[in-house]
């Protein structure tokens, strides 16, 4: 049983990226690769490379020959309008929790959006509310020293709301800092300020909110978050290195540092990176410690490396993992090529053929019903033809025993009376009042067919019910004869149906009023595509 073919290829999808993004985590660390500029670039390739993925990969999809009868290709049901009663339950099941993960995925989507406005206009709070620095603080010559050293220039504010120093704005940059920064030494504010104004130069605040953009899209996917996670310290070990080379005060920088280590946790959520986040402590000061270096020779040999193997697995993960295409019916050509030149010959006697009608239907269900006295029978359905059943719907009663042919002369009509929630085996059963009694010579063991209409449809194309279909029609694309107009042909058509009844079906597509259909089983002449009818 399919589940619906856009959470198929969502989940096909989301177990490439995962299986891509183990694949360089692993390579990252066989290839023993820290240099950041190395790792930055691999990082964002990768992310550009499993968003790209959809759009570059082959998509499989299968071929359907209208000659052979075929499950229904599935799709995102409508399950306000589709009969309750029609589905089994399993179908059931797969379509509304198909259902429940879309809605769950977009209300998601959008809680993590809404969150990344409201970051934005606590962003401008932040920056309406904040101070300028007093003139004669010893601090602007710290900063128009870092800014020669940097190339680049921002403006400095004091906020008293913050833990930490954020930089964020692109064509204004604004860097806010916290009251502890002033009572730094001047070194270590010169390391800091270094830090903020290499983001500003990067314009690394765009970056940083494009990243959560993509993590607000993909806010289910694990890999995503670690990829964007693994790119984010890259880009602060690349800033890191950068601030030792200008200032040349590593120790200084690294106590900078660990002087707002702890602070993040009562940070204000804001779409804007921290100077320092918790998770990224160990292995930044380990990177600065180390003090990796890279040669041109190295960094070239380890990303044509990464990128061959990287693509090898990309290759592996969707030939594993492949996404799906909506099946397409044969070409007419191929067709007509794989069937027999000759039509067979059915006797219209041993046919049956109905016609095609537009009107009122109604929606009814059949079920073996049993007396329990004159007036009252108990009738026993699957449970998921009750789903429709409800008290007061009408019920005609009708025997198929010989001597009990007269039941249906008798009028032997009533109603639903109660309605059974208790499930026995699937089944469940209704209680139903005649209108009138029992004749006496229909007695309680007599076997009685009670029919309960449940619904009518208005002006709906129907005809009747095909032999030797499934319970569940509702959607179901069948192929099926229709009779050519001089009545001596029938040439197989596919049909789309809708609600069915014990007897007549709803059709959505396929065939017009007035046209008629063979309903007999017509499985032997699965390979043709016209049969003749002899009078």
């Amino acid at each position: 049983m399919n589940a619906p073919l856009w959470s198929a290829n969502l989940l096909s999808w989301s177990a490439q990226i995962a299986l891509i993004a183990l694949a360089a985590w692993f390579l990252v660390r066989v290839l023993r690769i820290q240099d950041p500029r190395v790792l930055l670039i691999q990082w964002r390739v990768l992310i550009f490379a499993c968003l790209l993925l959809p759009f570059i990969e082959p998509w499989h999809r299968l071929i359907v020959n209208p000659l052979i009868p075929a499950a229904p290709v599935a799709s995102f049901p409508d399950l306000a309008s589709a009969p309750v009663s029609a589905p089994s339950h399993a179908l059931l099941s797969i379509a509304r929790l198909a259902q429940i993960t879309g809605v769950l995925i977009l209300a998601g989507i959008a809680f993590r959006l809404t969150t990344i406005a409201l970051g934005l206009l606590k962003l401008r709070q932040l920056r309406r509310a904040s101070s300028t620095v007093p003139p004669q603080s010893e601090f602007h010559s710290i900063l128009a020293q870092m800014s020669a050293e940097t190339g680049t220039r921002a403006k400095a504010c004091i906020s008293a709301q913050l833990h930490s120093p954020v930089t964020f704005g692109l064509a204004q940059p604004v860097i806010l800092l916290p009251d502890r920064f002033f009572h730094l030494d001047a070194q270590s504010q010169a390391a800091i300020l270094c830090h903020e104004l290499l983001h500003v130069r990067r314009r690394d605040w765009a970056h940083h909110l494009a990243e959560e953009f993509l993590c607000s899209f993909f806010w289910f996917h694990p890999a995503i978050h670690w990829l964007v996670a693994r790119v984010r310290l890259a880009r602060e070990q690349l800033v890191d290195r950068e601030v030792v080379h200008l200032t040349g005060a590593r120790k200084i920088y690294l106590q900078a540092l660990l002087e707002f280590t702890g602070t993040t946790s009562r940070a204000i959520a804001i779409p804007a990176p921290p100077f320092l986040a918790e998770r990224q402590v160990v292995e930044r000061v380990a990177l600065m410690l180390k003090e990796v270096r890279m040669s041109r020779t190295r960094m070239i040999a380890s990303l044509s490396a990464a990128a061959c193997l990287l693509a090898a697995c990309a290759v592996l993960a969707v030939s594993v993992f492949p996404l799906q295409a909506a099946p397409s019916p044969q070409s007419s050509s191929q067709t007509q090529t794989a069937a027999p030149a000759s039509s067979p010959v059915v006797e219209a006697n041993t046919i049956w053929i109905a016609k095609v009608k537009r009107g009122d239907m109604s929606i009814q269900v059949s079920g073996i019903a049993e007396a329990l006295s004159a007036n009252d029978l108990r009738v026993s359905l699957p449970e998921g033809m009750m789903r429709d059943v409800q008290a007061g719907q009408g019920v005609l009663v009708n025997t198929h025993h010989e001597m009990h042919r007269r039941a249906v002369e008798y009028g032997l009509r009533g109603h639903v009376s109660s309605v059974s929630m208790e499930v026995v085996a699937g089944v469940r059963t209704a209680d139903v009042t005649l209108d009138s009694p029992l004749p006496k010579d229909i007695d309680s063991s007599a076997t009685l067919e009670a029919t309960i209409s449940v619904a009518d449809l208005k002006n709906v194309v129907y005809v009747g019910r095909p032999a030797h279909t499934s319970e569940n029609l509702y959607g179901a694309t069948l192929p099926i004869f229709k009779v050519t107009e001089d009545g001596k042909d029938a040439e197989r058509v596919t049909v789309q149906f809708g609600r069915a009844s014990a007897t007549t079906v709803q059709v959505l597509s396929g065939l017009q009023p007035g046209d008629n259909v063979i309903l007999s089983d017509m499985s032997p002449y699965d390979k043709f595509t016209r049969v003749q009818i002899k009078r």
